[in-house]
Order: C-alpha cells, then sequence, then structure tokens
C-alpha cells in the first residue's frame, strides 16, 4: 500500500510546525530545571560530534612521520634514478667528446701517413687470423 499522506514532500511542509510543537510540549511538561541542562548537554554534544567529524576528515590525525618516512623512501627511489640518468647522459657526453677530440685530431685524407696503412694491414691480419688456435 503506497504511502499518499507520509511522503517526504509532506514531511519537509511540516517539519516547522511538528518542530514547534514538540517543542511546546517539551518545555511545558519537562520542568525548567531538568529541561534547560538536558538541552545544553545536547547541544554540547552535537558540536563535539561535529568537531570529531571535522577533525577526521582533514589529515591531522595521520602521524607525521609515518608520511615523512613514505615520502623519504619514495624521494630517496626517485633521487637513485635520476643519479642514474645524469650519470648516463655524463658517459654519452664524454664519449661525444672523445670522438670528437678524435676526429679533430685524425689528419685529412690527403695527409694520410704510410705507416698508418701498414697498422691498419696488421689489424686486418689479426682479425682474419682470428683468437682460435690452431689443431
Amino acid at each position: 500500500m503506497p504511502n499518499i499522506f507520509f511522503t517526504q514532500e509532506n514531511f519537509v511542509l511540516a517539519f516547522p510546525l511538528l518542530a514547534v510543537c514538540s517543542t511546546y510540549a517539551f518545555f511545558k511538561f519537562v520542568p525548567l530545571k531538568i529541561g534547560l541542562p538536558i538541552v545544553g548537554i545536547v547541544s554540547m554534544t552535537i558540536q563535539a560530534r561535529a568537531k570529531l567529524i571535522a577533525s577526521r576528515s582533514t589529515d591531522e590525525h595521520i602521524d607525521k612521520t609515518i608520511v615523512k618516512d613514505l615520502v623519504s623512501d619514495e624521494d630517496a627511489a626517485l633521487a637513485k634514478l635520476e643519479a642514474k640518468a645524469d650519470k648516463k647522459q655524463r658517459k654519452a657526453q664524454q664519449k661525444i667528446r672523445e670522438r670528437i677530440k678524435a676526429e679533430r685530431s685524425k689528419p685529412v685524407d690527403g695527409n694520410k701517413d704510410p705507416a698508418d696503412d701498414e697498422d691498419e694491414g696488421e689489424i686486418i691480419s689479426k682479425f682474419a687470423k682470428g683468437t682460435r688456435k690452431i689443431k
């Protein structure tokens, strides 16, 4: 059976009247010496609960040392990877500098020394011979 009379829209419209009537009934039937402390305790409980929820929603309850440890481990790993990348970059640049230096110091093809040809012949013969032992 659908609730025709008790819907959310009807409750929203009737809430102010219900609040006024219940407040009047509370103070009419409960003595003032008991009613005011109850209202104060309820309001303080609501405020304390709101503050507790607000403090839990922020990151204040997380231990700072745990966060520092986690972040420092990640930072150390990132620094290590960065150092490796820098080292590779320096090695590559050093090889490029050496190659450029060697090309600059190499004589032009027209001014080639005959001794260099003999060295190349020896290198080629060593390569052809290989490092295998003769059986």
